[in-house]
């Protein structure tokens, strides 16, 4: 009875300790999901039009509210939607299009999507890797992601499916061996460029630095004026002409003035 007793308090203690969560937002569902949920905000929108909520993509896309509010923190962090105002989000103009043309041409429309995830933490995380290597294997790329979010042994299931999506846009493929390579980055050559500034201190310590080209130094330009004056009459050199000339001369710049006169 003493070791029931002391079972049944024990267990509501352990359920207390707290986890160590990453502290990037990771995604809570596979990529079908996280398609649907994309979609599903650009038609709640009206195509970007209008405010909404998560209960309305989950009416648009016959998922389950906590399945889309699950995902929020990851498609805001990832700039898929964006929230205005507490509660409300709008997709992106990149996932408006990516929604509108996925449904003549999947394949083409990813590249909008590409140009987002290029520009977040995990697709720079992936360009600078394979910039460096040409193959990963998945655990490899996976210990990447996670040093670079501060993930734990806990959220291995989540970077498998950050992973995942990332395939699906296109930015990395993976080959029958299950190794990882570069996918098409047509679309996000500029990627480097648009990322925040401590994005590009964390870059400078794979990448070499910018040379430096040696400029030679410059001097302050000097301006030299030479004024010919053909007075017909000595009676026009007065002190006022000749400071009118030289407030005219100061204007370009003159600091001194020559005179040379020619009486005819």
């Amino acid at each position: 009875m003493n070791d029931e007793t002391e079972l049944k308090t024990e267990q509501p203690l352990k359920q207390k300790v707290a986890r160590l969560s990453a502290e990037k937002a990771l995604p809570a569902s596979g990529v079908e999901t996280l398609i649907k949920i994309i979609k599903g905000y650009v038609v709640a929108s009206q195509g970007g039009e209008s405010q909404t909520n998560y209960r309305d993509v989950a009416s648009a896309t016959n998922l389950g509210p906590t399945l889309v509010s699950g995902n929020n923190s990851f498609l805001a962090e990832s700039a898929i939607i964006t929230s205005p105002k507490y509660g409300y989000y709008l997709p992106s103009e990149e996932a408006v299009r990516y929604a509108r043309e996925a449904a003549w041409d999947e394949e083409r429309a990813k590249s909008h999507l590409r140009k987002l995830v290029s520009r977040c933490w995990y697709g720079q995380v992936a360009i600078q890797n394979f910039t460096l290597r040409s193959t990963l294997t998945r655990d490899e790329f996976k210990r990447s992601l996670a040093i670079k979010c501060g993930a734990t042994e806990g959220d291995s299931n989540a970077l498998d499916r950050l992973i995942d999506f990332i395939i699906h846009t296109g930015l990395v493929t993976e080959n029958e061996q299950g190794l990882l390579t570069k996918g098409n980055l047509d679309e996000v050559s500029g990627a480097t460029e648009m990322q925040p500034e401590s994005e590009r201190r964390d870059q400078s310590k794979v990448l070499p630095p910018a040379p430096q080209l040696a400029t030679a130094p410059t001097n302050a330009a000097t301006v030299s004026l030479v004024l010919h004056v053909h007075l017909k009459d000595l009676s026009d050199l007065t002190d006022e002409n000749a400071e009118a000339v030289k407030k005219w001369a100061a204007k370009l710049g003159c600091g001194k003035i020559q005179v040379e006169g020619d009486l005819q």
